[in-house]
Protein backbone atom coordinates (compact mmCIF):
# COMPACT_ATOMS: atom_id res chain seq x y z
CA UNK A 1 0.00 0.00 0.00
CA UNK A 2 1.36 3.48 -1.25
CA UNK A 3 1.66 6.04 1.80
CA UNK A 4 -1.02 8.05 0.30
CA UNK A 5 -3.09 5.28 0.29
CA UNK A 6 -2.65 4.25 3.85
CA UNK A 7 -3.12 8.15 5.09
CA UNK A 8 -6.29 7.96 3.08
CA UNK A 9 -7.41 5.25 5.02
CA UNK A 10 -6.25 6.20 8.01
CA UNK A 11 -8.04 9.92 7.87
CA UNK A 12 -11.38 7.65 7.15
CA UNK A 13 -10.86 5.53 10.10
CA UNK A 14 -10.08 8.81 12.30
CA UNK A 15 -13.63 10.33 10.48
CA UNK A 16 -15.55 7.54 11.42
CA UNK A 17 -14.20 7.52 15.21
CA UNK A 18 -15.05 11.21 15.40
CA UNK A 19 -18.33 10.87 13.96
CA UNK A 20 -19.43 8.12 16.26
CA UNK A 21 -18.10 10.21 19.13
CA UNK A 22 -20.07 12.92 18.11
CA UNK A 23 -23.67 11.16 17.43
CA UNK A 24 -22.96 9.78 21.05
CA UNK A 25 -22.64 13.08 22.10
CA UNK A 26 -25.22 14.06 20.65
CA UNK A 27 -27.30 11.51 22.54
CA UNK A 28 -26.39 12.10 25.75
CA UNK A 29 -27.58 15.29 25.03
CA UNK A 30 -30.42 15.18 23.78
CA UNK A 31 -31.41 12.57 26.32
CA UNK A 32 -30.00 14.83 29.54
CA UNK A 33 -32.19 17.73 27.84
CA UNK A 34 -34.90 15.61 28.22
CA UNK A 35 -34.29 14.61 31.64
CA UNK A 36 -33.99 18.48 32.27
CA UNK A 37 -37.40 19.15 30.57
CA UNK A 38 -39.22 16.39 32.56
CA UNK A 39 -38.04 17.20 36.08
CA UNK A 40 -39.05 21.22 34.88
CA UNK A 41 -42.40 19.85 34.06
CA UNK A 42 -42.59 17.45 37.23
CA UNK A 43 -41.72 20.40 39.07
CA UNK A 44 -44.62 22.71 37.12
CA UNK A 45 -47.04 20.00 37.77
CA UNK A 46 -46.19 20.11 41.79
CA UNK A 47 -47.17 23.82 42.63
CA UNK A 48 -50.83 25.21 41.59
CA UNK A 49 -50.94 25.71 38.17
CA UNK A 50 -53.46 26.00 35.21
CA UNK A 51 -53.86 22.44 33.34
CA UNK A 52 -53.58 22.52 28.99
CA UNK A 53 -54.83 19.44 27.17
CA UNK A 54 -55.78 18.83 23.53
CA UNK A 55 -58.14 16.85 22.00
CA UNK A 56 -57.02 16.80 18.24
CA UNK A 57 -58.64 14.85 15.14
CA UNK A 58 -61.15 11.99 15.18
CA UNK A 59 -62.72 10.96 18.49
CA UNK A 60 -62.70 7.30 19.89
CA UNK A 61 -63.56 6.19 22.80
CA UNK A 62 -60.40 6.65 24.75
CA UNK A 63 -59.90 5.00 28.57
CA UNK A 64 -56.99 6.58 28.96
CA UNK A 65 -57.82 10.31 28.08
CA UNK A 66 -60.89 10.14 30.16
CA UNK A 67 -58.77 8.59 33.20
CA UNK A 68 -56.70 12.03 32.30
CA UNK A 69 -59.67 14.11 32.85
CA UNK A 70 -60.82 12.49 36.09
CA UNK A 71 -57.07 12.85 37.27
CA UNK A 72 -56.91 16.49 36.57
CA UNK A 73 -60.22 17.20 38.62
CA UNK A 74 -59.03 15.20 42.10
CA UNK A 75 -55.21 17.04 41.23
CA UNK A 76 -54.98 19.90 44.11
CA UNK A 77 -52.51 21.89 42.04
CA UNK A 78 -54.38 21.71 39.09
CA UNK A 79 -56.79 25.01 39.56
CA UNK A 80 -58.30 25.18 36.33
CA UNK A 81 -58.57 23.61 32.94
CA UNK A 82 -58.46 25.43 29.68
CA UNK A 83 -59.14 22.50 27.00
CA UNK A 84 -57.90 23.17 23.27
CA UNK A 85 -60.44 21.58 20.39
CA UNK A 86 -59.58 21.08 16.88
CA UNK A 87 -61.57 17.77 15.74
CA UNK A 88 -64.44 17.17 13.71
CA UNK A 89 -66.06 14.59 15.77
CA UNK A 90 -66.34 10.71 15.72
CA UNK A 91 -67.77 8.07 17.86
CA UNK A 92 -70.57 9.02 19.92
CA UNK A 93 -70.00 6.79 22.49
CA UNK A 94 -66.38 8.47 22.58
CA UNK A 95 -67.31 11.94 22.87
CA UNK A 96 -70.11 11.25 25.07
CA UNK A 97 -67.57 9.67 27.34
CA UNK A 98 -65.32 13.16 27.14
CA UNK A 99 -68.10 15.13 27.87
CA UNK A 100 -69.48 13.03 31.41
CA UNK A 101 -65.11 13.00 32.06
CA UNK A 102 -65.21 17.13 31.87
CA UNK A 103 -68.77 17.47 33.18
CA UNK A 104 -67.54 16.17 36.16
CA UNK A 105 -64.82 18.02 36.36
CA UNK A 106 -65.96 21.50 35.63
CA UNK A 107 -68.41 21.07 39.00
CA UNK A 108 -65.45 21.30 40.86
CA UNK A 109 -63.21 23.31 38.67
CA UNK A 110 -63.48 26.65 36.36
CA UNK A 111 -62.88 25.18 32.46
CA UNK A 112 -63.02 26.87 29.45
CA UNK A 113 -62.84 25.04 25.46
CA UNK A 114 -60.76 26.96 23.16
CA UNK A 115 -61.56 25.91 19.51
CA UNK A 116 -59.40 25.75 16.42
CA UNK A 117 -60.15 25.31 13.25
CA UNK A 118 -62.71 23.00 13.84
CA UNK A 119 -64.88 21.75 16.24
CA UNK A 120 -67.46 20.40 14.71
CA UNK A 121 -70.02 17.42 16.01
CA UNK A 122 -68.73 16.07 18.68
CA UNK A 123 -65.79 18.16 18.88
CA UNK A 124 -68.88 20.76 19.11
CA UNK A 125 -70.27 17.73 22.01
CA UNK A 126 -66.96 17.96 24.51
CA UNK A 127 -67.12 21.80 24.40
CA UNK A 128 -70.36 22.13 25.94
CA UNK A 129 -69.21 20.53 28.72
CA UNK A 130 -66.68 23.26 29.97
CA UNK A 131 -67.93 26.46 31.77
CA UNK A 132 -66.93 28.67 28.77
CA UNK A 133 -66.79 28.18 24.76
CA UNK A 134 -64.15 30.69 23.05
CA UNK A 135 -63.99 30.27 19.40
CA UNK A 136 -62.14 32.01 16.84
CA UNK A 137 -63.99 34.23 14.35
CA UNK A 138 -63.57 31.82 11.46
CA UNK A 139 -63.69 28.47 13.72
CA UNK A 140 -66.03 26.08 12.16
CA UNK A 141 -68.31 24.28 14.78
CA UNK A 142 -71.97 23.19 15.40
CA UNK A 143 -72.60 20.01 12.83
CA UNK A 144 -75.03 18.82 15.58
CA UNK A 145 -76.38 15.68 14.27
CA UNK A 146 -75.60 12.37 14.02
CA UNK A 147 -74.47 9.57 11.58
CA UNK A 148 -74.53 6.11 10.28
CA UNK A 149 -72.62 5.44 7.82
CA UNK A 150 -71.19 1.78 6.10
CA UNK A 151 -69.79 0.43 2.70
CA UNK A 152 -72.33 -1.96 0.94
CA UNK A 153 -69.98 -4.31 -1.47
CA UNK A 154 -73.15 -6.99 -2.79
CA UNK A 155 -73.33 -5.04 -6.24
CA UNK A 156 -69.65 -6.23 -6.28
CA UNK A 157 -69.53 -9.29 -5.18
CA UNK A 158 -72.45 -10.06 -8.11
CA UNK A 159 -70.84 -8.79 -10.38
CA UNK A 160 -67.57 -10.85 -9.72
CA UNK A 161 -69.94 -14.07 -9.16
CA UNK A 162 -69.64 -14.07 -5.28
CA UNK A 163 -72.83 -15.34 -3.58
CA UNK A 164 -72.80 -14.37 0.52
CA UNK A 165 -75.07 -17.20 2.35
CA UNK A 166 -76.50 -15.63 6.01
CA UNK A 167 -78.42 -17.56 8.17
CA UNK A 168 -79.67 -15.36 11.22
CA UNK A 169 -82.35 -15.20 13.61
CA UNK A 170 -84.34 -12.46 12.94
CA UNK A 171 -84.44 -9.74 9.48
CA UNK A 172 -82.54 -7.28 12.08
CA UNK A 173 -79.75 -9.30 13.22
CA UNK A 174 -76.41 -8.05 11.48
CA UNK A 175 -78.65 -5.71 8.97
CA UNK A 176 -75.73 -3.33 8.74
CA UNK A 177 -73.09 -5.39 7.14
CA UNK A 178 -70.84 -5.01 4.14
CA UNK A 179 -71.97 -8.20 2.08
CA UNK A 180 -75.94 -6.98 1.67
CA UNK A 181 -78.56 -4.24 1.62
CA UNK A 182 -80.59 -3.85 4.58
CA UNK A 183 -84.11 -4.49 4.61
CA UNK A 184 -86.66 -1.36 4.69
CA UNK A 185 -87.56 -2.59 8.13
CA UNK A 186 -83.94 -2.29 9.38
CA UNK A 187 -83.14 0.36 7.26
CA UNK A 188 -86.55 2.35 9.36
CA UNK A 189 -85.16 0.76 12.40
CA UNK A 190 -81.86 2.16 12.30
CA UNK A 191 -83.56 5.62 11.49
CA UNK A 192 -84.84 5.49 14.84
CA UNK A 193 -81.79 4.54 16.42
CA UNK A 194 -79.92 7.56 14.73
CA UNK A 195 -83.01 9.90 15.79
CA UNK A 196 -82.87 8.66 19.31
CA UNK A 197 -79.73 9.57 19.76
CA UNK A 198 -79.94 13.07 17.44
CA UNK A 199 -82.35 13.99 20.28
CA UNK A 200 -80.23 13.03 23.53
CA UNK A 201 -77.63 15.22 21.68
CA UNK A 202 -79.86 18.57 20.38
CA UNK A 203 -81.56 18.11 23.75
CA UNK A 204 -78.10 18.26 25.74
CA UNK A 205 -77.12 21.58 23.20
CA UNK A 206 -79.77 23.19 24.40
CA UNK A 207 -79.83 23.07 28.26
CA UNK A 208 -76.16 23.26 28.40
CA UNK A 209 -76.09 26.20 26.21
CA UNK A 210 -79.70 27.85 27.42
CA UNK A 211 -80.70 28.25 23.82
CA UNK A 212 -83.89 29.97 22.64
CA UNK A 213 -86.04 27.66 20.32
CA UNK A 214 -85.22 29.84 17.49
CA UNK A 215 -81.67 29.20 17.98
CA UNK A 216 -82.12 25.47 18.59
CA UNK A 217 -84.21 25.03 15.87
CA UNK A 218 -81.62 27.05 13.01
CA UNK A 219 -78.85 24.99 14.85
CA UNK A 220 -80.42 21.80 14.63
CA UNK A 221 -80.23 20.62 11.06
CA UNK A 222 -76.70 19.76 10.99
CA UNK A 223 -75.26 22.57 9.36
CA UNK A 224 -72.05 24.52 10.04
CA UNK A 225 -70.91 27.95 11.34
CA UNK A 226 -68.25 30.09 11.74
CA UNK A 227 -66.83 31.46 15.29
CA UNK A 228 -69.13 34.62 14.35
CA UNK A 229 -72.42 32.87 13.72
CA UNK A 230 -72.00 30.26 16.33
CA UNK A 231 -71.60 33.78 19.08
CA UNK A 232 -74.84 35.03 17.69
CA UNK A 233 -76.76 31.65 17.50
CA UNK A 234 -75.46 31.05 21.34
CA UNK A 235 -73.23 28.10 20.72
CA UNK A 236 -70.27 29.89 21.53
CA UNK A 237 -69.92 32.70 24.25
CA UNK A 238 -66.61 34.67 23.14
CA UNK A 239 -64.33 35.65 19.95
CA UNK A 240 -61.19 35.06 20.75
CA UNK A 241 -58.35 32.02 21.75
CA UNK A 242 -56.06 31.38 24.92
CA UNK A 243 -55.42 34.53 25.72
CA UNK A 244 -59.06 35.11 26.67
CA UNK A 245 -59.44 31.52 28.04
CA UNK A 246 -56.97 32.85 30.87
CA UNK A 247 -58.65 36.03 31.34
CA UNK A 248 -61.92 34.44 32.00
CA UNK A 249 -60.71 31.55 34.20
CA UNK A 250 -58.49 34.70 36.48
CA UNK A 251 -62.16 36.77 36.77
CA UNK A 252 -63.63 33.77 37.89
CA UNK A 253 -61.33 33.04 40.30
CA UNK A 254 -58.18 34.28 41.93
CA UNK A 255 -55.96 32.33 40.55
CA UNK A 256 -54.19 35.47 38.58
CA UNK A 257 -50.31 34.82 37.75
CA UNK A 258 -50.64 31.07 37.53
CA UNK A 259 -48.53 28.91 34.95
CA UNK A 260 -49.96 27.18 32.12
CA UNK A 261 -48.90 23.54 32.48
CA UNK A 262 -49.78 21.25 29.18
CA UNK A 263 -50.90 17.58 30.01
CA UNK A 264 -50.86 14.41 27.67
CA UNK A 265 -52.27 11.09 28.07
CA UNK A 266 -50.01 7.85 27.52
CA UNK A 267 -50.63 4.08 28.32
CA UNK A 268 -48.61 4.46 31.60
CA UNK A 269 -47.34 7.89 32.08
CA UNK A 270 -47.17 11.27 30.88
CA UNK A 271 -43.94 12.17 31.00
CA UNK A 272 -41.51 13.44 28.24
CA UNK A 273 -40.00 10.07 27.16
CA UNK A 274 -43.21 8.80 26.32
CA UNK A 275 -43.82 11.83 23.74
CA UNK A 276 -40.56 10.69 22.46
CA UNK A 277 -40.31 6.72 22.39
CA UNK A 278 -43.71 5.42 23.56
CA UNK A 279 -46.79 5.15 20.67
CA UNK A 280 -49.75 7.24 22.27
CA UNK A 281 -53.16 5.57 22.94
CA UNK A 282 -55.25 7.56 20.54
CA UNK A 283 -56.89 4.79 18.32
CA UNK A 284 -57.63 5.73 14.26
CA UNK A 285 -61.46 6.26 13.31
CA UNK A 286 -60.54 4.79 10.02
CA UNK A 287 -59.09 1.70 10.55
CA UNK A 288 -62.09 0.95 12.60
CA UNK A 289 -64.59 1.80 9.82
CA UNK A 290 -64.34 -1.90 7.93
CA UNK A 291 -63.30 -3.68 11.10
CA UNK A 292 -65.17 -6.72 12.75
CA UNK A 293 -66.17 -5.16 15.65
CA UNK A 294 -69.23 -3.98 14.66
CA UNK A 295 -71.26 -0.43 13.40
CA UNK A 296 -71.78 2.15 15.30
CA UNK A 297 -72.96 5.95 15.55
CA UNK A 298 -70.59 9.01 14.59
CA UNK A 299 -70.97 12.45 15.23
CA UNK A 300 -68.59 13.80 12.92
CA UNK A 301 -68.37 16.21 9.93
CA UNK A 302 -66.84 14.12 6.88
Amino acid sequence: MSIEAEVFEQAKKRARRNGFLFALLLVILVFLTLIIINSFLELERRGPHIARIKIDGPISNDVNFNRLIYDLGENPNVKALIVHINSPGGSVVGAESMFVALSQLSKEKPSVSVLGETATSGGYLIAVATDQIISRSNTLTGSIGVILQYPNLSKLLKNIGIDINTLKSSDLKASVNLFEKPTPKAIEEHKQLINETFLWFKDLVAKKRKLSDINLEKVSHGGVFTGRKAKKLGLVDLIGGEKEAVKYLEEKKDISGLPLVDWVHFKESSSVFDLIFREGDISSLGNKLLSNTGFRLYSILF
